[in-house]
């Protein structure tokens, strides 16, 4: 078995979407959230759209949120490749995962702590999938107004970050345009 997957949450299709990934040596269960009792797990999908992180949760459970919330990591539908990228990083070979629950950006055994100018940053380029995202798009991230000023400092500190990480991915600008985040193995 690779894993054990719990999905605590209410909606009623993700439980059988879910179980799909068995077949690929995943084990996958689904829990409402008043009966979860703090079982462990591998990995612990909590749904912010059916109620808060519970107090319960192990301490060395690696803990994803998912949800339409622009807070989660993980916006349905996800791929089987964010299972092996977390259980099984080896496998997973390039897989990068962006973590709502502690802010990280982990690549393979590689991780970076990011602040939450820079997380809100790296999640709007990761959306974007390559594709250039707006300097104004990404001055109001989170609610925010920043200035360009601010902006270019953010993005510099958000490269030298990834910059820690072997072979990271590189932001970078086009001018006049924005931002966008160009993968590791595309360079």
């Amino acid at each position: 078995m690779r894993g054990r997957v719990i999905y605590v949450g209410r909606d009623p299709d993700l439980p059988a979407f879910l179980s799909a990934y068995g077949t690929g040596g995943f084990s996958v269960s689904a829990i409402l959230p008043e009966k979860y009792k703090g079982e462990p797990a591998d990995l612990l999908l909590w749904d912010l759209d059916a109620a808060p992180i519970s107090d319960l949760v192990p301490a060395k459970t690696r803990l994803l949120t998912v949800g339409y919330t622009e807070q989660a990591a993980f916006r349905r539908p996800f791929a089987y490749a964010d299972f092996e990228a977390i259980l099984d990083p080896a496998r997973a070979g390039d897989e990068r995962v962006l973590s709502t629950a502690t802010r990280e950006f982990f690549s393979g055994d590689s991780r970076v702590k990011l602040s939450p100018l820079e997380y809100d940053l790296l999640s709007a380029l990761l959306s974007a999938e390559g594709e250039t995202v707006s300097a104004a798009r990404l001055s109001r991230v989170g609610g925010r107004d920043l200035s360009p000023h601010a902006l270019s400092v953010a993005i510099f500190s958000l490269r030298r970050k990834l910059d820690r990480l072997p072979d990271p991915p590189r932001v970078a600008a086009e001018r006049g345009v924005g931002y966008r985040l160009i993968p590791a193995r595309r360079r």
